[in-house]
């Protein structure tokens, strides 16, 4: 068994591999591979020399309580039938994770197929996605104030604009700029998808949404205030000739649900959505800054049984609004796993619910840590609404 980078003549192999797991369409297929897939990203693993497993590491920035990190979005994980069941799973998801350390990223995300494939390699569950479920007809009362536009190119800056307003308050999004959204039209057009932006004097929301039968899927209704909001829903009525349900995917702070006349008719679905990791412990914990002008320190040991420089006890001392964290030999106050402190780190839970669901309880020893948590990790936003 062989671990390595994928080969820029290896393309085809990797489409093929993509093709026989994913039930992907043509067209998405070949935008993905011309627009996103990049061999120095591409983990391999071999058998003789056939590949046989491959993954992605595809490259983004994202916000966590507004710092931004440079992260690995791992798609694409993959294994020809006839070798599964043999631990290449394992062994090419190790192999990553310690690339990814090499590469000093701090963090990273997937989106799962099964929570249970990702969790025992350190990734948690991190961010929700609400699901809205309407019969059309129970749109047709709002009403259209301004006019909507399909959206190309030109339209990108108060897409920009319009996103970043919408989710000024969400933690874990995307960072997104020009060349995001060129990609992201030649993705929606791939899928047949459609993008149309709300102007009303000035550019005020966006949707993007896919009709398939007699439903319309909408992947974002991004807005900057309710009238936007209730005139978008209104364009999504003006489809009930075509359409009799849609079912719109948002961040839990969504408003939808505020202004329909009757929620009790629309099914409202909180759905796990994105798992995270920490990558890099020691690293990720120095880069962060405390408002507080208090000095507290502590030992607490992390669990990682993958990578190895991040298993182990470590100092952590807040001084001067500053955090120190440096690994240690010696006692802790407090183990936690790789997975509970990316939890923490995502801010999807603090740390007396991290006590819960670990049973642990505070007493003499760990107090001074569960202190340090408190003050490190004292704001818990669960509002993530990203398509990478």
């Amino acid at each position: 068994m062989n671990m390595r980078y994928a080969k820029e003549e290896e393309i085809d192999d990797i489409k093929e591999i993509w093709n026989y797991c994913f039930n992907d369409e043509e067209s998405f297929v070949n935008y993905y591979f011309n627009n996103k897939y990049d061999n120095n990203n591409t983990i391999v693993a071999c058998e003789d020399k056939d590949i046989v497993s491959s993954l992605q590491l595809n490259q983004y920035k994202i916000k966590l309580d507004g710092k931004e990190y440079e992260t690995s979005y791992v798609v694409g994980v993959s294994t020809f039938p006839q070798v599964r069941g043999r631990g290449y799973m394992k062994k090419i998801m190790e192999y990553s994770l310690n690339e990814l350390y090499k590469r000093n990223q701090l963090v990273s995300i997937l989106m799962p197929i099964d929570y249970r494939l990702y969790r025992k390699y350190g990734y948690e569950h991190c961010y929700d996605q609400l699901e809205y479920s309407i019969n059309i007809e129970d749109l047709k009362n709002f009403n259209l104030l301004g006019r909507l536009y399909k959206a190309s190119e030109k339209h990108i800056d108060d897409l920009i604009d319009i996103n970043n307003l919408f989710l000024s308050d969400v933690n874990g999004n995307t960072v997104r700029d020009k060349e995001y959204y060129i990609n992201l039209f030649k993705e929606v057009e791939s899928e047949n998808g459609h993008i149309y932006v709300y102007k009303d004097g000035s550019y005020k929301g966006y949707i993007i949404y896919f009709l398939n039968g007699d439903s319309m899927f909408v992947r974002e209704l991004f807005y900057k205030d309710l009238d936007s909001l209730k005139s978008i829903l209104k364009f999504i009525y003006n489809h009930n000739t075509q359409c009799k349900k849609v079912i719109i995917s948002a961040p839990v702070n969504d408003k939808i649900r505020f202004v329909l006349e009757n929620p009790k008719t629309i099914d409202i679905k909180v759905k796990p959505f994105i798992m995270g990791r920490v990558i890099n412990v020691e690293e990720y914990l120095n880069g962060l800054t405390i408002n507080d002008d208090i000095e507290i320190s502590a030992n607490v040991f992390i669990e990682d049984k993958f990578i190895k420089e991040n298993n182990g006890t470590f100092n952590i001392k807040i001084k001067d609004k500053k955090v120190e964290a440096k690994k240690i030999k010696g006692e802790c106050d407090l183990h936690l796993s790789i997975n509970t402190f990316t939890q923490l780190a995502f801010s999807y839970i603090d740390i007396k619910e991290a006590m819960i669901l670990n049973n642990i309880n505070k007493n003499e020893k760990n107090k001074g840590a569960i202190d340090l948590f408190e003050i490190l990790f004292n704001k818990k936003e669960n509002y993530i609404n990203e398509y990478v």
